[in-house]
């Protein structure tokens, strides 16, 4: 092979992704570099990823601001296709904004949490979810079960004592309190384990399960802990492999069908 058929090949395998944050923010996150750390370790070579934070919406999440977040992502995927962006990668465990941005654009569109349940349904019999929060719970149970996975859900448990608000405040102090964190999870894993049957687990919440990736929880007394991040990751370029050899995209035809001709338009006239 010449150099320029080397080039074109090293081209052609290069993914280029983005991972967009379902909130407003103006400053890199914490946790980004956790996630550059995952990519250089599950990755691979030649892929790149690009953090991003939505450019205008709300930042604190509740039912009515998660919908309205989540246009605002779709609106990011529509202009990573434009930029050039091989893949886009919702970070954030609500996978706000997916069917929407998949009915917009025909890049691979990758929900952290749907990534994750498929992945978890082929490691285990039945997987158990930990969430950062009571209220997200039920939410999340809704959200697998949407996705037709809800007879392999184990449980869906919170970290007793632990909100989401002081779950990402002790992340900030430092290596003592996220040591104090993982405890808490791995306590919670293992009453999953013990008392509900799960084989597979996994924190519902993209930084905190980049924290324990970070501390080493790769699995509890035998049962694999999935990295969030990881697996969305993995399916993201998976996904941009098929549809470059393939062509393949998602079906249009009806839970992720496009616009009608002329939408761009039409609130502008009204």
């Amino acid at each position: 092979m010449d150099a320029g058929g080397e080039a074109m090949t090293r081209k052609e395998k290069t993914a280029k992704l983005m991972i967009c944050e379902p909130v407003y923010g103006d400053q890199p996150r914490q946790h980004w570099d956790w996630l550059s750390k995952i990519l250089q370790a599950a990755g691979t070579p030649d892929t790149s990823v690009d953090f991003v934070n939505l450019k205008h919406g709300y930042k604190v999440m509740r039912t009515y601001t998660r919908t309205y977040n989540s246009i605002s992502v779709a609106q990011m995927a529509i202009e990573a296709e434009k930029k050039g962006y091989d893949g886009f990668i919702i970070g954030c465990a609500s996978d706000l904004g997916m069917r929407e941005a998949r009915s917009m654009v025909d890049i691979p569109i990758i929900g952290s949490t749907e990534a994750t349940t498929l992945l978890a349904c082929t490691l285990g019999n039945k997987f158990s979810v930990i969430t950062t929060d009571p209220t997200a719970c039920a939410r999340t149970e809704n959200l697998i079960k949407s996705y037709g996975l809800g007879d392999r859900i184990a449980s869906v448990r919170h970290v007793e004592g632990l909100t989401a608000h002081q779950n990402f405040a002790m992340m900030k102090e430092g290596q003592e309190q996220q040591q104090k964190l993982v405890e808490m999870f791995t306590e919670t894993m293992m009453k999953a384990i013990r008392d509900d049957g799960a084989e597979v687990l996994y924190a519902s919440c993209l930084p905190t399960s980049s924290m324990l990736t970070m501390h080493g929880v790769y699995e509890v007394d035998g049962a694999p802990v999935i990295s969030m991040f990881a697996a969305a990751l993995k399916l993201a370029e998976t996904m941009v492999s098929f549809k470059r050899a393939y062509g393949t995209v998602v079906c249009k035809k009806s839970i992720y069908l496009g616009p009608h001709e002329g939408w761009e338009n039409e609130l502008e006239t009204n």
